[in-house]
């Protein structure tokens, strides 16, 4: 059966196949416990391994982007599903030193960037009857994976090794190659190759547009960089901080659906929409200054359930703005968001070591602020 009769086959590939490709970046945030123990690394050093998968999809975003309008988005999804299947395997199996695992980061970054764009070329051409809802059900696939990061520390770091975590990590994404293959191998991916790869959005508006998923990512990368580490910080134990995380994330799925169902018909623009919730998700984020289980645990929640929509909103803006060349045009916003994640762990790392937690959740609030801020200004431009 086409993709074109049967447009949820479409979405559930695009969400597994979301969910396969970034898990590696997430896992390493969600067992920073494990690993660093075992690595015999501080937070600062540990902040270079979060930020080497999101600094490799940072510097290949936009030559990804544009590769993807070239080869179409199904060959594209095929590459990097491959390259994250081989990586994680090699990861678990063969790193001994914490240099191995930025290495092996920074190779499955660069398949996340390059599954990122050719999705959101995929989600644009398929001709959807509801953009919005389909936008924001791939956009799940992202707090989708901190759930399942979330678990895999009591499930798999505290019971067989983080290790395993990373095996686990590589069968949900052959599972996504063979649905890839078989539900989105369709007449619409074959022929989605183009070479107009010029955005509709002008560069201006592109780049701000990626400003405001710098300042934004910074924040909400955070979470998951440091959801774990900060509430045992505060007092939870490893694993209920982790399935809390996980918990965190779902309300974030909830939203972002939530959000997608209703964008296809307001009448507020999107980027107006992502810019408010993002206000109020900065509330939850300076609430994990406060250091106590019961308030980190709320304050995680609000963070998640209003701090991490935005995604579905900018994207959708942006992918509906730019309807030929999605692939391109979000190969630069995307830049922007790896920028946030990239940095954001370098940075809070740092301050967690010289200021500690407070401090830390502090600037990751004023980052959100400023994303927000930036978000209202340019809504009228998507």
């Amino acid at each position: 059966m086409s993709a074109e009769a049967r447009p949820s086959l479409v979405i559930n590939a695009a969400v597994m196949a979301t969910v396969s490709t970034v898990l590696p970046g997430f896992l390493i945030g969600a067992m920073s416990v494990q690993v660093s123990a075992e690595m015999g690394v501080s937070e600062g050093v540990y902040g270079w391994g979060l930020g080497s998968f999101f600094g490799a999809a940072m510097v290949g975003s936009v030559m990804l982007g544009r590769l993807a309008q070239r080869i179409g988005p199904l060959n594209q999804m095929t590459l990097a599903l491959g390259v994250s299947i081989a990586v994680q395997l090699a990861l678990a199996a063969t790193a001994r030193s914490f240099l191995a695992v930025i290495g092996f980061l920074v190779l499955a970054g660069l398949a996340n960037a390059a599954n990122q764009t050719s999705v959101n070329l995929a989600l644009a051409q398929a001709q959807l009857p509801r953009l919005g809802l389909a936008v924001s059900i791939k956009q799940s696939g992202l707090p989708t994976a901190t759930l399942l990061a979330g678990f895999a520390v009591p499930s798999l770091a505290l019971t067989v090794g983080w290790r395993w975590a990373y095996v686990a990590g590589a069968v949900f994404a052959l599972m996504s190659l063979v649905l890839v293959r078989t539900a989105v191998g369709s007449s619409v991916f074959r022929t989605a190759a183009t070479r107009d790869s010029v955005p509709e959005s002008s560069s201006r508006d592109l780049f701000l547009a990626a400003a405001v998923g710098a300042f934004l990512a910074f924040s909400a990368g955070s979470l998951v960089a440091w959801g774990v580490g900060s509430g045992v910080d505060a007092g939870l134990g490893p694993g209920t901080a982790g399935l809390f995380l996980s918990v965190g994330a779902a309300t974030g799925i909830t939203m972002r659906v939530v959000g997608g169902w209703l964008s296809d018909t307001m009448r507020v623009k999107p980027f107006r929409v992502g810019g408010i919730t993002a206000l109020v998700g900065s509330i939850g984020m300076a609430g994990l200054a406060l250091r106590l289980p019961a308030t980190h645990v709320a304050a995680m929640l609000l963070s998640f359930g209003c701090g991490w929509i935005w995604p579905v909103f900018t994207n959708y803006g942006i992918v509906r703005a730019n309807p030929r060349a999605a692939g391109s045009a979000t190969g630069i916003t995307q830049m922007g968001v790896y920028v946030g994640v990239f940095v954001g762990p370098l940075a809070t790392g740092w301050l967690i070591e010289h200021s500690g937690y407070p401090a830390m959740w502090l600037a990751v609030a004023a980052s959100s602020v400023a994303g927000a801020a930036v978000s209202i200004r340019i809504a009228d431009r998507f």
